[in-house]
């Protein structure tokens, strides 16, 4: 007789597009708020909000630095 789990996760996604919930757990560990002081510690912070975010684009180098075979 085999048995099966279910394990479930609840995800709340806040509003907009880019918002945590909709990029995923890379969040929990690189919160909005870090990379947004990295950015403007760069003195790479957006002068107006554009279709495709500077803090997007961090998570997306981040997220393909870390599974670089999946293209």
């Amino acid at each position: 007789m085999s048995s099966h789990t279910l394990i479930t996760c609840v995800v709340r996604a806040d509003g907009g597009v880019f918002a945590p919930g909709h990029i995923g757990k890379l969040t929990r560990i690189l919160p909005f708020e870090m990379v947004d002081a990295v950015l403007s510690g760069c003195g790479k912070q957006e002068k107006r909000v554009r279709l495709l975010p500077a803090q997007v684009v961090v998570y997306l180098v981040v997220a393909g630095g870390l599974f670089p075979a999946l293209g």
